[in-house]
């Protein structure tokens, strides 16, 4: 067998075995190729337990009287609420108000020049100390040093009828349709009483 010849049969076999071998793959440079792995194979790599998701937080429970109370802390600062008190004159007796009510002497009432007809008021009297709550059915004083209105009877239970100081404060305690503030809700938790006791010792013989 010639040279010629034995070169020929070794390309023939060459090529056949790289016909036959699996074509080899080269590694992508850009990490192109997709890995499918599965948990178990992913757990190797996971740091620590797992954490469990956080509780809710509840919502903080709402009082619905302060609520009230704050909301009415911001009306009043659109109104007029401390000064001079003045009372209707006793010829007013049997006339209409503001809201169609006929006015009594007799009967606690009072008259705001802004707030809502129906509101309700506790009206705190300097010089006496003394509170009460009306309902504001009426429209004045139309003074401008006063800053309400009192009926009759209103005036000499906070004694504002005959003393010589005549400020007094208001409070707002009802929008209209609405039941006044609990009285407890305004004045807030009472300070506690703390009694003293005297140790008696026996009388010297």
């Amino acid at each position: 067998m010639s040279n010629l010849s034995k070169t020929l049969m070794l390309a023939v076999v060459a090529a056949g075995a790289l016909a036959l071998a699996e074509p080899a793959r080269a590694q992508s440079f850009l990490c192109e190729d997709t890995f499918k792995l599965d948990d178990s194979t992913m757990q190797a790599y996971r740091f620590g337990p797992d954490v469990a998701p956080p509780a809710p937080i509840p919502e903080p429970e709402v009082n619905p009287l302060k609520l009230r109370i704050l909301k009415y802390a911001s009306f009043a600062m659109r109104h007029r609420l401390s000064g001079l008190a003045s009372y209707y004159s006793t010829s007013l007796d049997g006339t209409l108000t503001a809201n169609g009510e006929r006015y009594h002497n007799k009967q606690m009432s009072a008259a705001h020049l802004t707030l809502p007809l129906g509101s309700w008021v506790e009206v705190t009297a300097r010089a006496t100390g003394r509170k009460l709550r009306l309902r504001v059915n009426d429209r004045g004083p139309y003074v401008n040093k006063f800053a309400i209105d009192l009926s009759q009877a209103a005036a000499r239970f906070l004694g504002v009828d005959i003393a010589e100081d005549r400020f007094v404060s208001i409070r707002v305690i009802g929008l209209p349709g609405e039941e006044p503030l609990p009285q407890d809700a305004i004045d807030g938790p009472k300070a506690p009483v703390i009694e003293e006791t005297a140790a008696l010792t026996p009388a010297a013989k």
